[in-house]
């Protein structure tokens, strides 16, 4: 029996010491966020209580109404502490300027270990080192403006196949959710355009790689907003390894045989090189610089994920709200329209092109607008190296700052009545009246999103074909589809439209 209470006695004692330093860093972390203004605070849960029972469907308005709040009391900063980690939230552009204007606090947040697994290593995810440094600067090529005009042939070509697998709702009447077809359109063009293959996701409704990465977000957020299932053996026992690992199965097998096509390809000579870069698809780039730049299977593997994921799944997001906006303003839609009929004419079948998109003024400004009031990446990170002072308040070093376009794009101090739809907040005169850091969709500094001009290009020609072809019209209240906060913004219920011919 002795034996037992000394064995017992021993496993405590052991216990404590292994997680004396978590239960330090738990106070400490308590003693720094009284500093800071933010919402009321418990010693040891910090804001989970807040949180614990909401949706993802739920979040975005418990941050809106806690940066509200913050604003009220006049604090351009705010705090959340989860799990023993601080989050600080800059409110607005100037002060979130400290963190994007940063050429050393490029390192990415905490909860971005999740996705170590997959992307971890790729642009997106590297922290701000000499590697991120030498890939940024190696794939910067295949964003040059030169070569995005040469994507317009994809764009053009998977567009009108989406108009084909949609106008069968135009002749019927029913309504339908939109979101999906936009979802398997933006992978095509991935594809096609980044990787030089063709996976037909536009027929093959099923395809696997669409259902592992809306399961893999899903299985972040259920990580990042439940206590318990952090812990490794519950997340096992509660059977979310095996979906985890599962789903990454799928993904990595998926792009890896996207490689290894390719690369035969090249082998075979059924495909050559190009020896520009800037001439170079994104792949093609990859497998060029395999020696130069020493990367090694895992590393084109991560990258080549990174910009599937980032490149399909936001501007889904994007687009799909985007058309989600126009339908429930009708005369938004209609000067849309007019733009589109002066510039490319009556014919809906014209293809769109680099030169007369840089026509379409009013509809950039649609699309900036739908971005501000329904963000697409509603947050990013970044964790603190050093510390650092932000509106007066110091950061301590190990801190995370929240770069949260969900509540800089809804600051009312910026834009006067941020729940109303209105395009010309980004007219000329109204963004020289601000900073420019008050309206980042695509983030801003050295981390800013490489591909963007791919994404707001892509988006714009999405946009075009649909409201060319079709006249749509929302099936639901414009609250009754609820923007989730998840790592990409999805719509609750979808994006359910009625559609009528022109």
């Amino acid at each position: 029996m002795g034996i037992v209470i000394v064995a017992i006695i021993s496993a405590v004692l052991a216990y404590f010491v292994y997680y004396a330093n978590s239960i330090w860093k738990y106070f400490r972390t308590y003693e720094h966020a009284k500093k800071i203004p933010g919402p009321e605070i418990h010693p040891i849960f910090g804001n989970v209580p807040s949180l614990i029972n909401s949706t993802t469907a739920d979040l975005g308005g418990i941050f809106k109404n806690w940066a509200k709040n913050q604003r009220e009391k006049g604090d351009q900063i705010m705090r959340m502490v989860l799990f023993g980690n601080m989050y600080v939230w800059p409110l607005n552009g100037k002060t979130v300027a400290k963190i994007l204007d940063s050429t050393t606090e490029l390192n990415k947040g905490d909860d971005y270990s999740f996705f170590d697994p997959w992307l971890g290593g790729g642009l997106l995810l590297e922290n701000g080192g000499d590697r991120w440094r030498s890939h940024r600067k190696m794939l910067t090529p295949t964003f040059h403006f030169a070569k995005l005009e040469g994507y317009f042939e994809v764009f053009n070509t998977e567009c009108q196949i989406l108009i084909e697998q949609i106008e069968k709702f135009a002749e019927s009447g029913e309504s339908f959710n939109i979101f999906p077809f936009v979802k398997r359109c933006l992978l095509d063009i991935i594809c096609g355009t980044a990787m030089g293959t063709k996976i037909d996701a536009q027929i093959n409704h099923e395809h696997k790689y669409l259902h592992a990465v809306e399961g893999f977000n899903r299985m972040s957020v259920i990580y990042s907003f439940t206590p318990w299932v952090r812990h490794p053996l519950l997340f096992k026992l509660l059977g979310y390894q095996k979906q985890t690992e599962d789903y990454l199965t799928t993904m990595k097998g998926f792009t890896e045989k996207v490689i290894r096509e390719r690369r035969a390809a090249h082998a075979s000579g059924e495909i050559e090189i190009n020896t520009s870069k800037r001439m170079m698809n994104f792949l093609d780039l990859l497998l060029s610089q395999e020696d130069s730049n020493n990367l090694s299977e895992e590393d084109i593997r991560q990258e080549v994920d990174t910009f599937m994921f980032a490149g399909h799944d936001t501007t889904t997001s994007a687009s799909s709200f985007a058309l989600w906006n126009i339908a429930h303003n009708s005369d938004v839609q209609q000067k849309i329209y007019e733009e589109l009929v002066e510039v490319f004419g009556e014919d809906p079948r014209t293809d769109v092109t680099l030169e007369n998109i840089s026509k379409l003024g009013y509809l950039d400004k649609v699309l900036k607008e739908s971005k501000r009031i329904i963000a697409p990446v509603p947050a990013v990170q970044r964790k603190l190296k050093n510390e650092l002072e932000i509106d007066g308040y110091i950061i301590p070093r190990g801190s995370n700052i929240t770069i949260a376009p969900i509540v800089l794009h809804n600051n009312a101090d910026v834009f006067p009545n941020p729940d109303v739809f209105d395009p010309e907040r980004f007219s000329p005169e109204e963004i020289s009246k601000r900073h420019p850091y008050d309206f980042i969709p695509f983030s801003a500094g050295l981390r800013n999103c490489i591909g963007q001009k791919f994404a707001q290009l892509n988006e714009k020609v999405l946009i075009c074909h649909i409201l060319r072809n079709f006249e749509i019209e929302p099936t639901l209240k414009w609250n009754e589809t609820i923007p989730c906060v998840e790592v990409v913004t999805k719509p609750s219920k979808g994006i359910p439209l009625k559609l009528r011919r022109r």
